[in-house]
């Protein structure tokens, strides 16, 4: 099975930011259709909701204003394949998609009664620098990285998605995605976001350890950081 990846666009930053149960409701409506018509059972969105309003962690480097990102596990991850998604999506506004890989260094919570997981899903859009190969830069992160972003932060869940390639004309140049969940003291605490609550020696200890082994593969400035609910949604049957 391939992932299919995609990230719904808000149209501009005029206006309040969508009512993120609404926007999922019509992600769900929209793609109930398409996705039981692939055999899909489940589907993982991201928004933005209330209880990571006002995360310390917020960065935004893509233009465009983050709406909701949604993930699936489909037979083959194509534009061709996946069209009647990807036109969904685009019924609720500008998206852009990707064909990925998903490792599980940490698996994903399983979700409440709601669908919601437990805490503050960070999602973050990796841009690769001019100054280093594809092959090195896949290894220094998924190999090097991940073990010290998993000792320095208070992460309980760690996917990675490698871009395998765009679907969309217009998608940003990423080459990687990483979701990790933190406890939701993580989203106005950076004590617990970087497993140090109350230590301020252990704090800047983990702060500069990250910054070090991030360095060695990203440039400053070119990470997107979402602070997000992850929901977990069943897909209805063609005859439900």
């Amino acid at each position: 099975m391939d992932v299919l990846l995609a990230v719904l666009w808000a149209d501009d930053d005029a206006g309040a930011p969508p009512d993120a149960d609404a926007l999922r409701a019509n992600v769900s409506r929209a793609l109930a259709g398409p996705l039981a018509e692939l055999g899909v059972t489940e589907v993982v969105v991201n928004v933005r909701d209330r209880l990571v309003e006002g995360a310390l962690i917020d960065v935004r480097v893509t233009p465009r204003p983050f709406a909701a990102a949604v993930r699936v596990r489909v037979p083959v991850a194509s534009a061709t394949a996946c069209a009647g998604i990807l036109d969904a999506l685009a019924g609720l506004g500008p998206v852009s998609a990707w064909s990925v890989t998903a490792s599980e260094p940490l698996p994903p919570p399983a979700p409440g009664p709601d669908g919601r997981c437990d805490g503050m899903a960070n999602l973050a859009l990796l841009r690769r620098p001019e100054w280093i190969g594809r092959a090195e830069w896949l290894r220094r992160w998924l190999e090097d990285h991940t073990p010290v972003a998993v000792a320095t932060q208070s992460t309980s869940a760690y996917t990675q998605h490698v871009v395998v390639r765009a679907l969309t004309d217009d998608a940003p140049a990423i080459e990687g995605v990483v979701e990790e969940v933190f406890p939701l003291g993580a989203v106005r605490d950076l004590g617990v976001f970087f497993d140090a609550a109350g230590d301020d020696t252990r704090l800047a200890a983990n702060v500069a350890a990250m910054t070090a082994s991030t360095g060695r593969f990203l440039d400053d400035g070119a990470v997107d950081a979402i602070p997000t609910g992850r929901y977990v949604m069943r897909v209805p049957g063609p005859d439900v």
